[in-house]
Order: C-alpha cells, then sequence, then structure tokens
C-alpha cells in the first residue's frame, strides 16, 4: 500500500509467527497511543490478548499488520460479536507512521475483508479525545452515527461501498501516487551504484546532494540509480531498506533470467523493494530528466540535454527513451520531465500521470509506450487529466489500445517528432 506522503508498507494477514514481532510493536508505542487504544497503560500484551492477536479463524475475527521490512509498524482488526452481520473494529498504528493515511488505509482493508464475510456494519469505541482515530473513519467516506458516554465516543457506521466513499479512496490514491512520484522526478538527493548507461558528468548541474557512496549517503536518499548485474540486486534492495531510501531505478541489467523466468525475477525485485517501503521504476529504464533549475537533473544516456519546457514525456525502453529524447533536442521541444519506465515492474504510467496531473511545470503529456497497465485505471486518470491538460500518445497500430486512448481523450500521433511537437503547440 501506498501511504499519503508517497511511502509505503506491506499489509497482509497476521500469522501466529508474528507472535514476538506483534509484541515489541506493542512494547514501542507511546504510553499516550496504548492508552488511546486499549483505554489503560498497557505496557506489555498479556498472553491471552497476544494470543486473540495472532491466532486468528479469518472468519469470525480478522487481523491484519502493516510492516517495512521485518519490522511490524500497525496492526488491525475486526471481531464479531452476538449480532453475525456486525463487528467491532480497532487499529494502533506506530508513534513515528501516525498520520500518514495508514490508519484509513486498513479501515478498507477489513471493509472490504469483511463485506465478503457478510459483515454489513462495524462499531468502535475511542477516547473523546482520540480524534485521530474518529478522523480515520472519517477520511474513508463512511457514514458515523456516534454518540458519547463518560468521555468514551461510540461509533457505529455501515460499511458497504458508496459514491463518496470511492470519491475519497481515489482522491487518496491519486494524492499517494503522485508523492510518490514527485521525489523520483524531482528527487533533493540522488544516489549512483553500479555501471550507469550515462555519463555521471551529466549531474554536474544537480541541484541536490549527490552520492557515490552508500556509507555516506543520507538516511532519507530519494533516489537511487543502479545499473550492473542482476544478481547484485538483492544485497542492494537490503541495504537500502536498511538506509531509508525511497525509489530505486533500474537500467539495463547484466545476466538477467530470460524467457519465463523474467517476469518471476521482476515480481521478485518488486515485491522486495516495496516490502521494504520503496517504489521502483524499471528494471530497464533508461532514465529521468527534471529541466526545473531547481532540480536540474539530468540522467540519461544522451548526448545532448532537452530544453526546459513545459511537456512532460514517458517511454519505455531505455532504447525508445534515447530516441524520443533525441528528437525532443533536434526538434527544439522543451521538456518539464522525462521518465523511462522501462518494464514498469512496479512505477507505471498511470503513477506518472498522477503526478503529472498536480505538477504545474507541464502542461502538455506526450506518451511513447507499448502498454497502459491497467486499462480501467488508465482510463479514469487519463480522462480526468485530460479535461485539465493535454495527453498525447504514439499511435501504434494496435486498434484496442489506440482505441482505449480515444476513449480517455487521448489524442494520437504518427511520429515521435509529430508527437512531440504536437504536444508542445497544444500546451495551455
Amino acid at each position: 500500500m501506498l501511504l499519503a506522503d508517497g511511502g509505503s508498507a506491506c499489509v497482509r494477514a497476521v500469522t501466529p509467527r508474528d507472535a514476538a514481532r506483534v509484541a515489541a510493536f506493542h512494547r514501542a508505542l507511546s504510553l499516550e497511543t496504548v492508552y488511546f487504544r486499549y483505554f489503560s497503560g498497557l505496557v506489555r500484551l498479556p498472553p491471552a490478548i497476544l494470543e486473540r492477536f495472532t491466532r486468528v479463524d479469518f472468519a469470525r475475527d480478522m487481523v491484519l499488520v502493516a510492516e517495512v521490512g521485518e519490522r511490524v509498524i500497525a496492526l488491525a482488526s475486526y471481531h464479531r460479536g452476538a449480532a453475525p452481520d456486525a463487528a467491532e473494529v480497532a487499529f494502533v498504528v506506530a508513534d513515528e507512521y501516525q498520520g500518514r493515511g495508514l490508519g484509513t488505509l486498513l479501515l478498507e482493508e477489513l471493509a472490504e475483508l469483511a463485506r465478503e464475510r457478510g459483515v454489513t456494519r462495524f462499531t468502535a469505541d475511542t477516547l473523546a479525545g482520540n480524534r485521530a482515530m474518529l478522523r480515520v473513519f472519517a477520511d474513508a467516506g463512511f457514514e458515523l452515527d456516534r454518540d458519547a458516554e463518560a468521555g468514551v465516543v461510540h461509533v457505529r457506521f455501515r460499511i458497504g461501498v458508496t459514491r463518496r466513499g470511492a470519491l475519497a479512496h481515489e482522491l487518496r490514491e491519486h494524492r499517494a501516487e503522485a508523492r510518490s512520484i514527485a521525489r523520483i522526478l524531482a528527487p533533493r538527493s540522488l544516489l549512483l551504484v553500479g555501471e550507469l548507461a550515462f555519463d555521471p558528468a551529466r549531474l554536474a548541474r544537480f541541484a541536490g546532494r549527490l552520492y557515490t557512496d552508500l556509507r555516506a549517503a543520507p538516511d532519507d536518499v530519494d533516489l537511487v540509480l543502479y545499473g550492473g548485474g542482476a544478481a547484485e540486486l538483492p544485497p542492494l534492495v537490503a541495504s537500502l531498506a536498511a538506509a531509508g531510501a525511497h525509489a530505486l531505478l533500474v537500467g539495463t541489467l547484466r545476466d538477467e533470467p530470460q524467457g519465463a523466468e523474467l517476469a518471476a525475477f521482476d515480481r521478485e525485485l518488486r515485491i522486495a523493494v516495496r516490502h521494504n517501503g520503496m517504489r521502483l521504476v524499471g528494471p530497464t529504464s533508461g532514465g529521468v530528466v527534471n529541466t526545473d533549475p531547481a532540480v536540474s537533473l539530468f540522467a540519461a544516456a544522451l548526448g545532448g540535454s532537452p530544453a526546459r519546457g513545459c511537456v512532460g514525456l514517458a517511454c519505455d525502453s531505455a532504447l525508445a527513451g534515447g530516441d524520443v529524447l533525441a528528437d525532443a533536442v533536434s526538434a527544439g521541444v522543451g521538456l518539464s520531465s522525462y521518465l523511462s519506465l522501462g518494464r514498469r515492474a512496479d512505477v507505471s504510467l498511470n503513477d506518472l500521470l498522477q503526478c503529472w496531473a498536480d505538477d504545474a511545470a507541464t502542461r502538455a503529456i506526450a506518451l511513447c509506450v507499448g502498454g497502459v497497465g491497467n486499462p480501467d485505471k488508465f482510463q479514469r486518470i487519463a480522462a480526468r487529466v485530460t479535461a485539465a491538460k493535454p495527453i498525447l500518445a504514439l499511435a501504434s497500430g494496435d486498434p484496442d489500445r489506440d482505441a482505449l486512448f480515444a476513449r480517455a481523450g487521448v489524442a494520437l500521433a504518427g511520429t515521435p517528432r509529430e508527437l512531440l511537437q504536437r504536444a508542445a503547440a497544444c500546451a495551455p
């Protein structure tokens, strides 16, 4: 799941093997957080409560854990009472992760699981001073019925899917994805690892902090650029996770699997990266460019540098991206930013559109991509974006893909140069 600030966490069902980590998670909570959750200063979880949280039948009861790496950062649960269609819901989030939308995401997940099991309404009791928990219920778009007694607020709400809830979800999704990509397109810090496909001297104008040694990098480096052997990636991901990196951009790899094994390689890489709270661009990404003088990021294999402009450019492979960037330079088309998505193991075109939708410097969008990922989500996002700024795409000759573009309001161009020139011309 993507958090409100663009970070990520893994959410899954609890297992009995989590008992020690759940207990450690509870011990690390502040006294205020413990009091708000349990209405008492429960410093250590009694064995009976710990067993209730970790030995679950997933029919009458449901318990989810959120984690980053091996650390549990949140616990959410519902428990059915006498009424088969009602359940009491509760959650607790590690202090440093509070205010990042995790509680709302967990509530949405619990509601979906509960609906599948015949639950139609949730109840919850919270202290009147626990405004954060009350805000979680409201942010999810549920209609709340509440009353208070002796400082305790009793909340009841139906968990059916509503238009208001769907809109609230889409807004949270948009903000999280946009913020996640913004730190990739406009990083404050950059770490170079391995053998990059471009000359590192091109980064001489980078306005942020540049590192070539992980040991010297800050704990929250925004973007890591990697090129080299595929076998070196798993230990690198572990090291980056320990250092708190936000995103990893993977270029061309040596000795990566072939054939059917390649999809499994990408999947395992995505899982490892996301499980450790990061985003992944690529593999086979051709790099990233941002012409804003406050960023001045030119991390792509290209002889010249695109001029500053108002067109956001997305491409797939490093080879195609290099050719289209060269067309932009020779045609004098200025770019706001550029991202080569590569094989799109994680970061997708939809993520990128969410970011460009909010970017004032990007007034038109040009797409040179073979596919769109989730077509329903693409159509929903692209239709919203084209209401404010034009999107143009390179025609593929695939009738289904081109028809999808047309339904979303995306215009088609015949050649990369036409794509860029039309995008620049129609920017408002």
